[in-house]
């Protein structure tokens, strides 16, 4: 690697036209629109001055450095229209350390609009403390927003060296410091680059110094694992644990689980599911007429046809609050990244409100089913690595990152005023039925004498960890919050713009 006192100049290297970046200086300014993007005038990558991991300067001065940066101030300064003659000779091409340079200078200003301009739409950047790359420009900015968001604005990357002369590959070894030039610890590492014919970077790897350091016990480990991954070959590869459904099937044995309990078992309270008594089944019909009193509005009016027959309210407010958030999933369901894979969502949709997680249960096994690969991947990932075919496994949106149809804040207003009435409904709705104390002893009888009324209870349960499984990457105050934060955030008609909290 050669070491560098600063970059005074630009080399004019063929294939590699820098075009769509745009100078991270504060004095830059836009020269030309062309049909691909804007062209920018850029002058040479912010002064560079290699350090070790001590943090001390390899220069024998600051002064040095400042000569450079009021070098590259001129040179900014100087950025004309591109049309014009005189620009000519200063929109060269750059080499690959130049960008990569700059993107560690804007990192550390916390300039994403600059990041943003110096990277590909087709970027893959994969941080080795990560799983699975980050893929794409947006799935890249979201990340670094959520590194900006936690983050302290005096960690910053400090090169130590880079290599040199070549357009398109770029090796940089780097370290991180806080404050005044504090070595911040097990913060060594390096990555390696490439960009593409538009000097843009196109994909990264960082390898970061291990905060564990074993030593010698790594060699045993190696002997040891080594004849058994050589046996399992392709098999042993990590990444293939995205394809195993294991999610899928934590969920269908939850499914065994709630089916078992809730049909069949005497351990908990009232007659299984399957020995329901018939009054029980006639007040479930009756509230079901009366859904979201549609019925008992109806015929305060005078317009009903259907005989009302009361219910007790804390029993019609269980009903109507449970059928009013599995109404709030609809749109969720039919926009939501994993559940595309699930086919006949509205018959799945009709099913869960007439006999909830009945039917939940299987569309989220169904949902949590590993991602099928594309057809490329498909019909090559027999004689592929495992590694490629897994990375060619279809990519969808962060669940809660998306946006929702237009007529989600309605329906959202529609479940938040269920949920409002319903409390309102359990405490006060049919005075007849008794004061609050009444009310209370009914509730513990019934939850302890009826399993449905019981079963309703789970399935509130259940819908919450739906929520947050849906509203992964959507604001906390959306996601955690039961029943009106999904209410809230249908009112907001979804975000994209926090699917780095995933």
């Amino acid at each position: 690697m050669q070491r560098l006192a600063g970059l005074q100049g630009r080399t004019r290297l063929a294939g590699c036209h820098c075009s769509g970046i745009k100078a991270l200086q504060p004095h830059s300014v836009p020269l030309r629109t062309s049909t691909f993007n804007r062209h920018w005038a850029l002058p040479p990558a912010a002064a560079y001055t290699p350090r070790n991991s001590s943090g001390s300067s390899s220069n024998s001065s600051r002064s040095n450095h400042q000569r450079h940066a009021a070098r590259q101030q001129q040179l900014t300064s100087a950025a004309v229209p591109a049309g014009s003659s005189a620009v000519t000779q200063q929109q060269q091409q750059l080499q690959g350390k130049d960008v990569v340079i700059a993107f560690y200078d804007a990192y550390n200003k916390r300039d994403l609009a600059a990041i943003s301009n110096l990277i590909a739409d087709d970027i893959s950047y994969h941080d080795l403390v990560y799983d699975q790359p980050h893929e794409g420009r947006e799935g890249v900015m979201s990340w670094l927003k959520k590194i900006r968001r936690y983050a302290p604005d005096d960690l910053k990357f400090v090169i130590e060296d880079i290599t040199d002369g070549d357009a398109t590959k770029v090796g940089v070894k780097w370290h991180v410091e806080c404050g005044d030039g504090v070595f911040f610890p097990f913060s060594r590492g390096c990555s390696f680059i490439t960009l593409n014919s538009s000097c843009q970077i196109q994909t990264v790897r960082d390898v970061v110094e291990p905060s564990t350091k074993p030593g010698d016990s790594t060699l045993v480990l190696l002997g040891a694992l080594t004849p058994l991954i050589r046996k399992l070959g392709p098999a042993a590869d990590p990444a293939n644990l995205k394809r195993l459904p294991i999610a899928a099937a934590a969920v269908w044995a939850l499914y065994v689980g709630y089916l078992s309990i809730v049909m069949l078992s005497t351990a908990v309270p009232g007659a299984p599911a399957i020995a329901t008594p018939p009054e029980v089944f006639e007040e479930i019909l009756q509230e079901s007429i009366n859904l979201w009193w549609i019925n008992d509005s109806l015929t305060a009016l005078g317009l009903s046809f259907i005989p009302n027959v009361p219910c007790p309210p804390v029993s019609e407010a269980v009903f109507n609050f449970v059928l009013g958030w599995c109404l709030m999933f609809l749109p969720v369901m039919l926009t939501d990244g994993p559940s595309q894979k699930v086919e006949k969502k509205g018959a799945w949709f009709t099913a869960i409100m007439f006999i909830t997680n009945v039917f939940f249960i299987p569309f989220m096994a169904l949902r949590a089913m590993p991602e099928p690969l594309e057809p490329a991947a498909a019909a090559t990932s027999s004689s592929s690595s495992s590694v490629a075919a897994a990375q060619r496994q279809r990519k969808v949106a962060v669940p809660g990152s998306q946006r929702l149809p237009s007529w989600s804040p309605a329906l959202g207003a529609f479940g938040g005023f269920i949920g409002v009435f319903a409390i309102y409904w359990a405490l006060a709705g049919r005075p007849e039925f008794g004061d609050l104390s009444a009310r209370y002893d009914y509730f513990q009888t019934t939850f302890n004498s009826n399993r449905v009324f019981w079963a309703f209870m789970l399935d509130m349960g259940l819908f919450y960890i739906w929520q947050l499984s849906f509203l992964q990457a959507a604001p906390a105050q959306y996601k955690y919050v039961p029943y009106f934060g999904l209410a809230g955030w249908l009112i907001a008609g979804g975000t994209a713009a926090d699917a780095e909290e995933a």
